[in-house]
């Protein structure tokens, strides 16, 4: 068996293992894009409050209303708080997925210019042995006149 077949399964274990490391990233990384968004819409909502509070303030308002406001901020600001360090988790796990994925991006990278060696040796050989068959068979042509 050729040199470059049988290292063949050790390619497509590497290619294996990088494909799943890869796959983490992704997911890790819709996670964080979720999570941003999200960030994003509340702290829009917050804002939005905010100015609607300070109008509905300048018009007047009255003492449950402006409890009931503060309240509903308080909150809104706590989910905006909780929404940045989840992102800030997030972000932290999707960076050290992207360093796990280095070792096995780089092992395929390198098993795979193994491969491409031994098949190219694999070839050089054949074409060697060919030569080699070719020459003997013009030599007992060339003897047998």
């Amino acid at each position: 068996m050729k040199r470059s077949k049988r290292l063949e399964p050790v390619g497509e274990l590497a290619d294996g293992e990088e494909r799943e490391c890869a796959a983490r990233v992704a997911g890790i990384q819709t996670r964080l894009d979720d999570a941003q968004k999200r960030a994003n819409e509340l702290k829009r909502y917050l804002v939005e409050y905010q100015s609607m509070f300070q109008q509905r303030g300048a018009a007047g308002i009255g003492v449950s209303d402006l409890r009931d406001y503060q309240t509903f901020l308080a909150r809104l600001n706590d989910a905006v708080r909780q929404q940045e360090a989840l992102v800030s988790q997030v972000e932290s796990e999707c960076a050290r997925a992207r360093v796990e994925w280095l070792e096995p991006a780089a092992r395929k990278t390198a098993v795979g210019k193994v491969i491409e060696n031994a098949r190219s040796e694999d070839r050089k050989v054949e074409e060697r042995r060919s030569q080699k068959e070719t020459d003997e068979h013009a030599q007992r042509r060339g003897g047998t006149r």
